[in-house]
């Protein structure tokens, strides 16, 4: 009996190189390219670390903290949740987030008569409690009303750097030509490449490491990777956003460098959340200045984009900028003489203009992570937790664990102090901006914190 291979998805780009330096000026790019490119900045960080583990012709790559953060919380059994965007993604024709689809739950005691008081869904387990002490476990499906993110009629163009311009008038062959300093088109060639699922997750790493990636990926140039970045961590016109959380730092004196902090679960949800945070939402959060490769590049020109002219609707470029959590609308039919539901699918939005139409009923989200430590979560957790410098997240199950902790660092006593600060939202965005390019994110992102300290001494 003959067995045959399902035939691989590829997507094609047409390339013009500059054969002189044997670098990509840029692309030409239908829809199925651009949606792709969009789709990074619907990654939630945890997933970039688990992608960037797989193997491909680039192999593994480290991202800051971010990897040894994923891995704590990967031994910690308490993985967050998928990409709040999947719904939009699960349609590209190359989707390189291979997470399960998230399972959806909502109140078993939810019905049309009793909905104000059984509106809530959880993601991912059915084993949660609403605040009514009813159990979530009521599947529900999701409505699949998307086909990618930008309209299938638009062609753009990519630069190296991973702009995306939209082909216009505004953006000719001779007027791009003429901005990258070309004198003759001679030395202009035309290529056409098959991207396929392996390209991506490279094309993935390479955007977050490169400022040449399609260089880099189609023409076999290795990416320089930039180690140890220490850039300046300022987190600038930040609105309090209501996080007071206060944590113990263990400094070293003699370099002034956190070995760690002390804090409650609280304290260890903020770091954990930070892979569930989308890396477009992230981006926005940071004002488009993350340091990393050519992401910024992407997303700036994501923003740029017309709205109208370019994307399926609004939703489909908030999704890629932002960092709000979204609002889930159930949608149903129901059966009145047996008092159930049926054909239940839910709806995911950006607004709330569904609220009240129709059979549309707002579903409130019981959140997995912050849940756990609830009488109604999934397990006990600690009360005490560490998180090093580069953010490996432990338990602190008791003081002589603190101990084995200060001796892996051989460091003397006479040498570490320590120090009670609070955490707000200025501080959480300068640790996460941290933990992007650097291994020592409570260090670059809390320094403000250890010069004042110094200076009160």
């Amino acid at each position: 009996m003959a067995f045959f291979k399902a035939k691989e998805e590829q997507v094609s780009l047409k390339l013009l190189v500059n054969t002189e330096t044997n670098k990509v000026l840029f692309a030409e790019a239908e829809k199925d390219f651009v949606d792709i490119l969009c789709s990074f900045l619907t990654l939630p960080l945890g997933t970039i670390a688990s992608l960037l583990q797989k193997e491909s012709n680039m192999g593994p790559v480290t991202i800051g903290c971010l990897n040894k953060l994923y891995r704590s919380v990967e031994n910690l059994r308490l993985l967050p949740s998928n990409n709040s965007s999947e719904d939009y993604c699960r349609t590209l024709k190359i989707n390189i987030d291979d997470t399960q689809p998230t399972k959806y739950f909502m109140c078993s005691k939810f019905n049309d008569y009793n909905y104000r008081y059984h509106h809530y869904l959880t993601t991912g387990t059915n084993k949660l409690y609403c605040s009514f002490g009813n159990r979530l476990n009521r599947s529900v499906s999701l409505a699949q009303l998307c086909n990618g993110f930008v309209k299938d009629a638009a062609t753009f163009i990519v630069t190296d750097n991973l702009t995306v311009l939209p082909h216009s008038m505004d953006h000719t062959l001779f007027g791009l030509i003429n901005n990258l300093g070309m004198q003759s088109t001679s030395l202009v060639k035309e290529m056409t490449v098959n991207v396929t699922k392996k390209k991506v997750l490279d094309l993935l790493k390479c955007s977050l490491l490169s400022k040449t990636p399609l260089t880099d990926l189609f023409l076999g140039m290795k990416p320089s990777i930039a180690s140890s970045r220490i850039l300046p961590y300022d987190i600038k016109n930040v609105i309090d956003g209501g996080i007071y959380i206060t944590v113990k730092l263990v400094v070293r004196k003699s370099s002034n460098t956190i070995l760690f902090a002390q804090g409650g679960q609280d304290f260890a949800d903020l770091i954990i959340r930070f892979l569930t945070f989308p890396l477009g939402g992230v981006l926005r959060k940071l004002e488009g200045n993350s340091s990393l490769g050519s992401i910024d590049g992407l997303y700036k020109s994501i923003t740029n984009l017309n709205e109208d002219n370019y994307f399926k609707c609004k939703e489909a470029r908030n999704r890629l900028l932002t960092l709000s959590v979204l609002h889930y609308y159930c949608n149903y039919r129901f059966d009145a003489r047996n008092k159930r539901i049926f054909d239940a699918m839910l709806f995911k939005r950006d607004d709330e203009d569904r609220s009240n139409d129709g059979n549309f009923r707002k579903m409130k989200l019981v959140n997995t992570i912050s849940s756990m430590g609830s009488p109604y979560g999934q397990v006990n957790r600690p009360e005490m937790y560490v998180v090093t410098d580069d953010l490996v997240v432990e338990p602190l199950l008791s003081p002589i664990s603190s101990l084995y902790l200060l001796n892996r660092f051989e460091i003397p006593l006479s040498d570490l102090k320590e120090q009670v600060v609070v955490i707000g939202m200025k501080e959480s965005l300068s640790i996460l901006k941290a933990a992007l390019t650097s291994t020592s994110a409570l260090t670059n992102g809390l320094r403000h914190l250890l010069t004042k300290v110094k200076a009160e001494e």
